[in-house]
């Protein structure tokens, strides 16, 4: 998928996008003026603007500063009207709009993955009425809590919501684009990439893919392969080399 980013500090003319754009406020205060509605946006709040709707922002002091992530994002979101998002308390949202930011130019695999990190937390964290959204968002919560662990039944999982198996599933892959499944492997490999460029070689791979939930390390590597486009030890490689 590509994606467009960038930071901006000052007020920008109306427009629209044929993608969803998501707004993370990094500082300061600005307003976002829509057809309908104007919504105030400050340090450690997020907006995201639906495809096609008509914007344009103004800054309300010399501080203000944005991130903005422009790319396909309808396979996650289905909203009609802009929705803001409040920050948690350990500031999450902004500190990954800001690794977003400053690794736009890294490989495709790489910003991907952690793009699709900063989604999963927006899921987390986006405010909705709808009954199986939330049942959703409750199973994400619980893949994300319990990746590591290599015995994780995500049948039970589904079966425990109330609704049929095959009907969660199916609306669990219509809210985050993936099934269960690709959605534990992305997590586990997500932190894989995590750990790998946290310990390098002073951890063995076989160690960081036991942490990430897979007990069999061949396994693990062929998932790793399959997402970020090289094995892991290539991956640690590229990591000493600089690309």
């Amino acid at each position: 998928m590509n994606y467009l980013i960038n930071i901006l500090r000052h007020g920008v003319q109306p427009h629209k996008h044929r993608n969803y754009e998501i707004i993370v406020c990094t500082k300061g205060t600005g307003v976002f003026h829509f057809s309908k509605k104007d919504i105030e946006i400050t340090s450690g709040e997020i907006i995201i603007i639906p495809k096609e709707t008509v914007h344009y922002s103004s800054a309300v002091d010399e501080n203000y500063e944005i991130i903005y992530i422009n790319g396909e994002f309808n396979y996650i979101f289905e909203l009609t009207t802009p929705t803001v998002i409040y920050d948690n308390s350990r500031g999450d949202g902004v500190v990954f709009a800001n690794m977003i930011y400053n690794n736009r130019f890294a490989n495709n695999e790489y910003i991907t993955a952690l793009i699709n990190a900063f989604t999963l937390f927006l899921l987390q964290n986006i405010k909705t009425d709808t009954e199986i959204f939330l049942t959703v968002k409750d199973i994400i919560e619980k893949i994300t809590e319990n990746y590591y662990d290599s015995n994780i039944n995500l049948s039970h999982l589904l079966k425990k919501s109330g609704y049929a198996e095959d009907y969660v599933r199916a609306k669990f892959k219509k809210i985050t684009g993936k099934t269960p499944t690709e959605f534990l492997t992305t997590i586990r490999i997500s932190h894989a990439c995590c750990l790998i460029k946290m310990y390098r070689n002073s951890v063995p791979l076989g160690v960081i893919s036991e942490k990430c939930g897979y007990t069999d390390y061949i396994y693990f590597s062929r998932r790793f392969k399959h997402i970020m486009g090289v094995s892991p030890s290539e991956y640690i490689s590229n990591f000493k080399h600089g690309i």
